[in-house]
């Protein structure tokens, strides 16, 4: 027995083991190569590379979760277990397809729980901020190169290039730089701004904001901010407006006590009118700079080309039509981009098993045999892509588990005022960041069954979210047992060599009497 206690001691001192027990590590590494996977021509291999990593998340959670008892730290880790119960259920009930697949979507799924959200049962709060701050310096500051190298090409070349299958510049008359796709552009550029804010905020309230790291911040959030109007990604637009506007509507209401009808009114009014102006002067600045930026490459160009070949003696010089300009705009003008149909479709699948669900990895398959074929491959919304895939019994478990942590988050924000200030209001850019995705979600394949970085960096950041309420309430649970049983008594005093003393005395309220606690001195 002894024996075995010191092999697990060594095992645990060894630098490597070490390094792959660490879930830190490999949240970067995972977020990291799922970055990679949506740049042009690396696609292919950091995809390769993210099959390696999550055999590492396989370790963790038998050595990390299993053998060292952390899974039992996690709060509402049984809710998390129902819906992965009724998820393995349906995987089984539809094996004949895809069964493989369905799987390993349910295995991304747990390690979306244990591993990301699950990071507040992992470590302290004090490397919950560590890791905040690389995190999001880390793509922030990735997220404004790709940007930067993506508009100069553009500058270069105004109408795009392709190379490799790639469309590179602008694909369908809308920037991409040297992502694959401008809704994946438009989300890495609102995700580097919100970055870029939490780290202002952080070191603004640590005192270690200075010069160099506002100018950098600055030229970032421009550089992120032109990428995004670019993009024409409304969903990304969405995104940032939700974010902002929870951020005002926290102000707004964050020394709301008493409930008084004339207040509330007043605060509801004022927190619309901050919604509608943010979202309007958002979206004229988008304009603004689409038709700018798409003058600029108009005007570098000639209107017109002069052929070299004379096609008849009365028309010795052949003018070329000139070609569209780019615009920076949906080519289809639909608001909807045709998500009103993929919504009604998935519907009538999901009237076919209402129940259990068919599993994610079937919907294309069900789809094609049950309603002749899918207007896309992807239904562009988050819970309904949870309904279709694990009925109605696992979307009620996942709703009652995003509730309960949406609830947590909430009451924390308002309960914590101060506490929240203290921090830069840290957990209310988090709360906002993971209302605005859940908003984001309602429009885009993402939020839990989709192997992406935009997945995990939400389940990251819900887990930061709980990482500060723990905090919090342990705080809090501190100071109130102080206060209920400790009070604290200065008396000064002389000494034998006249030097003044002051003896502080602690009264333990609830046995009634008086212990000695410690004596200073003082001049």
């Amino acid at each position: 027995m002894f024996l075995q206690n010191d092999n697990i001691s060594r095992l645990n001192k060894n630098p490597i083991v070490k390094f792959f027990d660490n879930t830190s590590y490999f949240r970067f590494a995972l977020l990291a190569a799922l970055f990679m996977t949506s740049l042009c021509v690396t696609e292919q291999f950091f995809y390769f590379i993210h099959a390696i990593i999550m055999v590492w998340s396989v370790w963790l959670f038998g050595n990390k979760l299993i053998r060292q008892h952390y899974i039992q730290k996690i709060r509402y880790r049984k809710l998390m277990y129902l819906f992965l119960g009724t998820g393995l259920v349906t995987v089984f009930l539809h094996s004949e397809k895809n069964f493989l697949m369905n799987l390993y979507m349910l295995y991304w799924s747990a390690v979306c729980f244990f591993l990301f959200y699950g990071l507040h049962a992992h470590q302290s709060n004090f490397e919950t901020k560590k890791e905040i701050k690389r995190i999001a310096g880390f793509f922030s500051g990735l997220s404004t190169v790709v940007m930067t190298v993506g508009l100069v090409l553009l500058a270069v070349f105004p109408k795009g290039f392709k190379y490799g299958g790639y469309d590179f510049c602008v694909h369908k008359n809308r920037f991409v730089g040297i992502i694959s796709n401008a809704n994946i552009t438009g989300f890495y550029s609102a995700v580097a701004i919100i970055g870029l804010i939490i780290l202002w905020k952080m070191q603004k309230a640590e005192n270690t904001l200075n010069t160099r790291k506002r100018v950098f911040y600055g030229v970032a959030f421009t550089i992120n901010l032109i990428s995004l109007f670019l993009s024409d990604s409304n969903a990304a637009l969405l995104f940032l407006i939700t974010f902002i506007c929870f951020v005002s509507f926290y102000k707004i209401f964050r020394d709301f006590k008493a409930f008084n009808f004339f207040s509330f009114l007043l605060r509801l009014i004022a927190t619309i009118l901050a919604c509608v102006v943010i979202s309007s002067l958002l979206l004229f600045l988008r304009t603004a700079s689409q038709n700018a930026v798409s003058l600029m490459i108009t005007n570098g160009q000639s209107e017109t080309k002069i052929s070299n070949s004379i096609k008849n003696k009365d028309n010795p010089i052949a003018i070329e039509e000139p070609e569209p300009a780019v615009t920076f705009e949906h080519e289809n003008k639909n608001i909807d981009s045709g998500r009103f149909v993929i919504w009604k479709q998935a519907f009538e699948l999901f009237e076919k098993f209402p129940v259990m669900g068919i599993g994610q990895a079937n919907i294309v398959d069900y789809g094609q045999e049950y309603l002749g074929g899918l207007k896309y491959n992807y239904f562009h919304n988050g819970l309904l892509t949870i309904l279709v895939s694990f009925g109605i019994v696992g979307f009620n478990i996942f709703m009652v588990l995003a509730i309960t942590v949406a609830k947590s988050l909430f009451k924390a924000i308002f309960r914590y005022k101060d506490k929240c200030t203290r921090d830069g209001d840290i957990l209310v850019l988090i709360t906002a960041f993971c209302v605005a995705y859940c908003v984001y979600s309602m429009f885009e394949i993402t939020l839990l069954l989709n192997i992406s970085f935009k997945v995990i960096i939400f389940w990251e950041f819900v887990g930061f979210g709980l990482s500060y309420v723990s905090k919090y309430e342990n705080e809090q649970r501190h100071e109130t047992l102080k206060e209920k049983y400790f009070t604290s008594v200065q008396i000064p005093v002389c000494d034998s060599t006249g030097n003044k003393t002051a003896v502080v005395f602690s009264k333990k309220r609830k046995h009634g009497f008086t212990n000695k606690l410690s004596v200073s001195k003082t001049e």
